[in-house]
């Protein structure tokens, strides 16, 4: 057992020496506030629905000056003075605490039933009182290991781990633990996970960790802070960088005047801006139209008109904020086994993705973002579906917005052996791509002269053989798609592409934003795209698989 700071340290069944006392089978129990923060948002409504209702008696107490009894009001007073006169005062209040003690020991029973343990197979997690949940993810099949801290758990210092893996909902989360200690966590998993899936010895990974100074923590503030405060405050304005990271591997920083221009010149913004003048130019115009005499109805009722500027008004602000807080002080460094994405503002998200994790990466390049340079980098990872959690805003998005060597330095960094190229694909002429059909332009209108698919296999590195489409006219886009990701193909016609004597070919990965399917080709070369896309898709994971059984 070894002692650091006012932590105790014990080694678990992995052996890795993790924050916290286990019990005799590596269990370990989460931060005693989890059940409050879990809880959270439960009691936030109640609180809503109780000042809502009580809002008539607030007022007329403390801002109308009701003091003779009337409304509601009144009537609170009169009990009160009721309670005071038969003494019944020390019965309410002992009520209201008996009350507070039954929620406090319902939080501390939930407490002692959550508990997670780190293995050297499985990160598991359980939880529940009468209806027990057991959760386990393989370490080979972790796909990320990210920290989530809402405001509310930024405040108090507390942070959740999610640990994804590849199928869809397969998700164990640890929530909470105190900000240091789900760090140190976090790193331990990500290294065991990565000596798993390059076939290293569990037991030499496990010292090469443990060899490393443990971080001391006290689950409430940094150890090497001066005060209490000096702790929490650290704790709350911490992003989650590494610092090594930051230092010499930090690929990508948004700066806020970037992310807030992206943001400005958005399709979402634009469009919300376009309906707010329209609704204004109609309001204004009816307005005068009713004054004068002319007209009736809607145009006579200007004011009618007025009055939708108001959700369009709060959509817009809700639209601006949310993309400006998840993409306050975005940084993507490169770690040791892992990329890792952090970003937020009131509530901070922390995205750790291990290479070669990912199945396909698209940049994206909006009409008013054009003369700018400027792109967007989503990518396709396995576990962070459209679907999960409503979090994918964030846990796809790689870049919300950078300059084209931004963009060439991330992708290379998450797809490597893609650099070749990459430039006259994001923005160049699409040299080597196969373009739209004679008739396309039926199908693909403006976007005809962009369209392209190309398959792109370096001489020296076979294995890392790409898939990249081209496409689009107001929205400019690349995906790419490593060959050794691939699931399936498809070579499709539908009706209209039938009569135009035109094919589709898709590339299915797991379930995720990127779209991998190129339109509006001609047939011929359809079906060569096909055939050459099969072989390569089949020699590169043959030689992946024996790759594998070798090591």
């Amino acid at each position: 057992m070894e002692k650091v700071g006012p932590v105790t340290h014990e080694v678990n069944d992995a052996g890795l020496d993790l924050p916290g006392t286990p019990n005799a089978e590596g269990w370990r129990r989460l931060h005693p506030l989890s059940p409050v923060l879990r809880g959270g948002i439960f009691f936030l409504v109640i609180v809503g629905v109780v000042i809502a209702n009580l809002r008539d008696v607030i007022v007329g107490i403390f801002v109308a000056g009701n003091d003779e009894g009337d409304g509601e009001g009144g009537n609170i007073i009169d009990l009160f003075e009721f309670l005071v006169e038969e003494g019944l005062v020390w019965l309410v209040v002992a009520g209201v605490l008996g009350i507070i003690l039954f929620v406090v020991l319902l939080s501390w029973v939930a407490w002692r039933f959550q508990t997670y343990r780190v293995s050297a197979d499985t990160v598991e997690a359980r939880s529940g009182v009468l209806f027990r949940q057991h959760r386990r993810a393989p370490l080979d099949r972790i796909q990320s290991v990210n920290l989530q801290r809402s405001l509310l758990a930024r405040i108090v210092g507390l942070t959740k781990i999610e640990v994804l893996t590849g199928g869809q909902g397969g998700k164990v989360e640890l929530a909470y633990l105190g900000h240091r200690d789900a760090k140190t966590v976090r790193e331990q998993i990500l290294q065991l996970a990565a000596a798993r899936r390059e076939g290293r010895d569990i037991a030499d990974a496990v010292e090469e960790i443990t060899g490393t100074a443990p971080v001391s923590y006290d689950g409430s503030a940094y150890a090497e802070a001066t005060d209490a405060f000096t702790g929490r405050a650290q704790d709350f304005v911490d992003f989650d960088v590494d610092p090594e990271a930051a230092a010499s591997q930090s690929l990508v920083r948004v700066p806020v005047g970037r992310l807030v221009g992206g943001i400005a010149l958005s399709w979402e913004t634009v469009f919300t801006a376009a309906l707010l003048l329209v609704a204004l130019f109609w309001g204004v115009i009816g307005t005068i139209l009713g004054a004068v005499g002319v007209g009736d109805g809607f145009f006579g009722s200007g004011g009618a008109a007025l009055l939708t500027l108001i959700p369009l008004v709060l959509v817009m602000i809700a639209v601006i904020f949310g993309q400006f807080n998840k993409g306050f002080n975005f940084t993507l460094s490169r770690g040791k086994d892992a990329v890792r994405v952090g970003a937020g503002l009131t509530s901070t998200v922390t995205d750790s993705i291990p290479f070669g994790r990912i199945h396909a990466i698209e940049a994206r390049q909006p009409l008013f973002w054009r003369p700018f340079g400027w792109w967007r980098v989503r990518v396709t990872v396995a576990g962070h579906s459209v679907m999960q959690g409503g979090q994918s805003a964030t846990q796809n998005l790689v870049l919300p917005v950078g300059p084209e060597d931004d963009v060439i330095r991330v992708i290379e960094t998450l797809v490597p052996g893609t650099v070749a190229g990459l430039r006259d694909g994001l923005s160049g002429p699409g040299d080597g791509y196969i373009g739209a059909g004679p008739r396309s332009g039926w199908v693909l209108w403006f976007g005809k002269a962009r369209a392209g698919v190309r398959i792109d296999v370096p001489e020296l590195d076979p294995a890392n053989a790409t898939l990249r489409i081209r496409r689009g006219y107001l929205t400019r886009s690349l995906s790419i798609m490593p060959v050794v990701r691939a699931q399936s193909i498809q070579l499709r016609r539908p009706m209209v592409h039938y009569w135009l004597g035109l094919a589709s070919i898709q590339a299915h990965t797991v379930m995720g934003p990127v779209n991998l399917e190129r339109r509006g080709l001609a047939l011929a070369d359809a079906r060569r795209v096909f055939d050459e896309l099969e072989r390569t898709i089949l020699e590169v994971q043959r030689n992946d698989q024996s790759g594998r059984q070798t090591r």
